[in-house]
């Protein structure tokens, strides 16, 4: 029962921390980016950048580590099974998890990775214009966010839905 109980605290918790997280930069750190000027952007890309993806890779890695414990702990997986309601929202909400993890490892962090490192060869090399590239590769870090921040929602709703059986 303590364990449980932990296993259930620690997965909330990395959860809200990755939600929230999403939630926080692509609301209000993001957008704000686009007011800097150039360089004080390109500053705080690396500087804090390469500290959001590994945010990032931690709580998501977590929240997946503790929810699978949690669900071998209570039962294991034999209640993902969709013919009953519980089950069903069960598996659904495994299943967007595992997609926002996916997108989130291989489709957002590598493309923000690749900005920051981007941004410190243009200030290493004293060029004051960005590369050619970089606003592409952070579009489609930004837009990989925002699928993320959506399958995490959809996950969210699932999850909690299927507490109520």
């Amino acid at each position: 029962m303590l364990l449980t109980a932990i296993l259930a605290w620690l997965h909330v918790f990395s959860a809200i921390a990755w939600l929230g997280g999403g939630i926080m930069f692509g609301v209000i750190i993001a957008p704000m980016l686009s007011k800097f000027s150039p360089p004080a952007s390109g500053e705080f890309l690396v500087k804090v950048g390469p500290r959001v993806a590994l945010f990032f890779q931690v709580v998501a890695g977590t929240t997946l580590l503790f929810g699978l414990l949690l669900l071998w702990n209570v039962g294991g997986f034999g209640l993902l099974d969709p013919s009953t309601t519980y089950g069903l929202e069960l598996t659904i909400g495994v299943t967007f998890a595992l997609l926002a993890f996916v997108v989130s490892e291989f489709f957002s962090v590598p493309p923000l990775l690749k900005a920051v490192r981007l941004v410190k060869e243009m200030m290493a090399s004293g060029r004051h214009e960005p590369p050619a590239e970089l606003p592409r590769t952070l579009r489609i870090a930004g837009l990989t966010a925002t699928i993320t921040l959506g399958l995490l929602i959809v996950t969210s709703m699932f999850m909690i839905a299927a507490g109520f059986y």
